[in-house]
């Protein structure tokens, strides 16, 4: 791969949202940053969600306060990579047990099934997320609809459906452990 040089011009395009840009963008930082994570993440979830977070963020601060350097465009994607991924590290040792990132196929399909209960926790869940969320999710991952067809329904293209997906993935997983964490707390005996 051939290091890229940034500058003014470059940046101003990005900002503006420009789909060649952005486009160059996400595919010359979108290898970097795969060859980066690949060695740090084991699931290919993880890491394609740790990539979407970080354009989403060096992308809102350009359009929010832009970037003193150009030049320095590179380091700052890396540097914005480097806390999302300290981020998902904090997250990981929040939880008691150890994380599967991947399904066993050694687990039996009848123990991988979640019991009623844990369904029961993911509707209600579901249902406090927004509607935009809860559609997203549902047309994806419940009724498995192509993303095309998902695309066209919102009016986006491909690149910001990831982000929407990420976002909805984010706000589902936040709820949920919050939702576990109260129940673990209400079930825990005091004194």
């Amino acid at each position: 791969m051939q290091r890229k040089t940034f500058d003014e011009d470059y940046v101003r395009r990005l900002i503006h949202s420009e789909p060649e840009t952005e486009r160059d963008f996400v595919s010359y930082f979108g290898e970097l940053l795969a060859i980066k994570l690949h060695s740090r993440l084991r699931a290919p979830e993880l890491i394609q969600d740790v990539t979407q977070e970080t354009f989403l963020r060096v992308l809102r601060t350009l359009r929010l306060s832009g970037i003193d350097c150009p030049e320095a465009l590179g380091s700052f994607v890396n540097s914005v990579c480097t806390n999302v991924l300290f981020e998902v590290y904090r997250a990981q040792s929040r939880v008691a047990g150890p994380v599967e990132d991947r399904v066993s196929e050694e687990i039996p399909a009848d123990t991988a099934l979640a019991g009623e209960e844990e369904r029961t926790q993911v509707r209600s869940v579901l249902s406090e997320l927004p509607e935009k969320d809860r559609k997203i999710l549902r047309w994806l991952f419940f009724d498995e609809r192509d993303k095309g067809e998902v695309c066209r329904v919102l009016q986006v293209d491909r690149e910001y459906l990831r982000v929407l997906v990420h976002r909805a993935k984010q706000r589902f997983r936040t709820g949920y452990l919050r939702r576990v964490a109260t129940k673990t707390d209400r079930a825990t005996p005091m004194g």
